[in-house]
């Protein structure tokens, strides 16, 4: 809505023509835009991942998280979700929420023979930024403790006789169940 003409049929007719008033409502106008847009930037910063800079700064401060020189905004928002999901008592289903909160989040936590197994579920091959995860993980679980990460690969059953060529030419070299698991 423009702000200067709503006020300017709000006044009298000869008033309406006064400079006074046309400038004093042209100001008040470009100030209520301002606003606007200021509060379109503060309901976004309610949600993690659409903070801007500014909230990404006041957040890595006040959570005392430090930086990866040249870590994009979405990994530093990334970062700040599960240090933010990282607080209370330390269980399978925190571990769970931290590695829900990672921008890749297709995981399953679960707690077997003494260690932590976090599977990979989404993604083929190992998942970028995992070191993010894995710094994440490390602050919250256990210092005890052990975890394997569980990466998902193509399986031959899943290839033979089920992909077509095009299909099967589409996955990089990467997707194929030539990998191993790594404990960290």
């Amino acid at each position: 809505m423009d702000f200067e003409k709503y006020c300017l049929k709000l006044v009298c007719r000869f008033l309406r023509k006064d400079p006074l008033y046309i400038s004093f409502f042209g100001a008040l106008d470009g100030e209520i835009k301002r606003i606007d847009e200021l509060s379109d930037e503060l309901k976004s910063d309610f949600f993690f991942d659409r903070m801007s800079e500014e909230s990404c700064r006041f957040f890595e401060k006040f959570l005392v998280i430090t930086v990866r020189s040249g870590a994009t905004l979405e990994e530093r928002r990334t970062n700040i979700k599960a240090k933010w999901r990282g607080k209370g008592k330390n269980c399978v289903v925190l571990l769970q929420r931290v590695c829900d909160s990672w921008k890749n989040g297709e995981t399953v936590v679960d707690f077997l023979n003494g260690k932590i197994k976090i599977k990979f579920v989404g993604e083929f091959g190992v998942p970028e930024d995992l070191e993010a995860l894995q710094n994440a993980v490390d602050e919250i679980k256990p210092a005890h403790l052990a975890y394997e990460l569980l990466y998902r690969y193509l399986l031959i059953r899943e290839i033979h006789n089920v992909m077509t060529l095009d299909e099967l030419q589409a996955h990089e070299i990467d997707d194929f169940a030539f990998g191993s698991v790594l404990t960290a």
